[in-house]
């Protein structure tokens, strides 16, 4: 698995997949990270059972191994996940800010 992946829980639905889980506690809102084979989603996920049906942009990305010119810049798969994950972080705490306000208002 990745090691820098560790906030959360790592399942293996079966041999060719691993799942990676983060949602913090007191969070509605995480991410969903799935590897399958050389490639991964990653996604912006409402809850540990979320599951989307034609998923926004916004909320999903898809990251395959580095083109041949990402590698000649020394662009890794490693990194291109990194900055995906960083990206739907960014997006869980959007919206569980946005919950929060809205909760808090009500």
């Amino acid at each position: 698995m990745i090691k820098w992946l560790n906030q959360g829980k790592w399942e293996r639905p079966h041999d060719k997949m691993a799942v990676y889980t983060e949602i913090l506690p007191g969070q509605k809102w995480g991410i969903r990270v799935t590897l399958l084979g050389a490639e991964a989603r990653v996604e912006a996920v409402d809850g540990p059972k979320c599951t989307w049906y034609k998923v926004p942009r916004r909320l999903r990305a898809e990251v395959k191994p580095p083109t041949i010119w990402e590698r000649i810049k020394g662009i890794t798969f490693d990194e291109k996940l990194r900055r995906e994950v960083e990206a739907k972080r960014a997006v869980a705490r959007e919206e569980n800010a946005r919950l929060g306000h809205r909760w808090s208002g009500g």
